[in-house]
């Protein structure tokens, strides 16, 4: 895309001034003094991230904090805070996700897999989150996942560690959830550009229509994309729309949560395919169709 190829050599010597450990903490510390405090803390004296920061050479310390100004960190009459620029870098690097990720064998996790109800394992990896059935085949069919697959989820190294896989498994559909609702909203929660919303092919042949829906179990499932970022998630429509109605009321009556109660119990429905929208039928017989915009309509 031009609009990004364009930005290219602005952001190249964006991401070169932090190749150093000096303003990375730099950074840190008026993280520490100008964000974590809340929105309206006050700014940082010189002295104090100088303090902080352990360089005793004003020259060599000046210097870094020079490269930094005007970009990631923005001079004050009172003294210095973090632009919002410096404020990403610094969350960015807390998630861990530049780091080295822990990795958590498989473990049992209080859920049921809604293709077939058997038991649920989850297990972390290589920046993602993977949740499986020991009983069944699952819903993912791709040589980059095991057998049994319900969800692949990329999820920051900081929400697995010294949490537990099980709290990890429920956070992190709960953010799913999240990004289902945003983007099917129109909009991509990470560039806040537009998303389009694509339904399964009748016909799979048809080029560049199939595009991650011949890897899925479910004939049910929606593609929603952004073209700007890239986002591209498949979803079911009634889970990125749980927070509408009608949706809303009938997950809440049955005291369904946000997450991966709403998500699997909208996955063992049954679907067929009408005049072009999705019709889906409940366990009590409810029926809930789902126009090409995403409206859903109880019958």
């Amino acid at each position: 895309m031009e609009e990004i190829a364009a930005a290219r050599p602005r952001d190249a010597l964006a991401f070169s001034l932090l190749d150093n450990h000096v303003r990375l903490a730099i950074l840190d510390s008026l993280y520490e003094r100008t964000v974590e405090p809340g929105p309206l803390a006050s700014d940082a004296a010189y002295s104090a991230v100088k303090s902080d920061v352990g360089v005793e050479d004003s020259g060599r310390f000046n210097y870094h904090l020079d490269k930094l100004t005007d970009w990631f960190v923005t001079k004050t009459d009172d003294g210095y805070r973090l632009a919002e620029p410096g404020r990403k870098v610094v969350r960015l690097r807390r998630t861990r996700t530049l780091a080295a990720d822990p990795a958590v064998e498989a473990e049992p996790v209080d859920a049921e897999c809604y293709r077939c109800g058997g038991d649920v394992e989850a297990s972390y990896d290589a920046g993602y989150l993977l949740v499986r059935c020991r009983e069944c085949e699952g819903l993912v069919d791709h040589p980059l996942v095991p057998e049994g697959t319900l969800s692949a989820l990329a999820y920051p190294p900081s929400g697995v560690s010294e949490v537990g896989i099980s709290t990890a498994f429920e956070r992190s559909h709960r953010r799913l959830a999240h990004y289902f609702r945003a983007m099917g909203d129109g909009f991509c929660p990470n560039c806040g550009r537009d998303v389009t919303v694509t339904f399964p092919p009748d016909d799979e042949t048809r080029p560049g229509t199939a595009v991650g829906f011949s890897h899925v179990r479910h004939d049910g499932l929606v593609r929603l994309s952004c073209g700007f970022c890239g986002q591209r998630r498949l979803a079911h429509p009634l889970s990125a729309t749980d927070d509408q109605e009608p949706m809303a009321a009938f997950f809440g009556d049955r005291g369904l949560e946000p997450g991966w109660d709403r998500m699997a119990a909208a996955m063992s429905w049954p679907v067929t395919s009408r005049d072009g929208r999705l019709a889906y039928e409940t366990p009590d017989g409810t029926r809930f169709v789902v126009d090409d915009d995403l409206t859903v309509t109880r019958e």
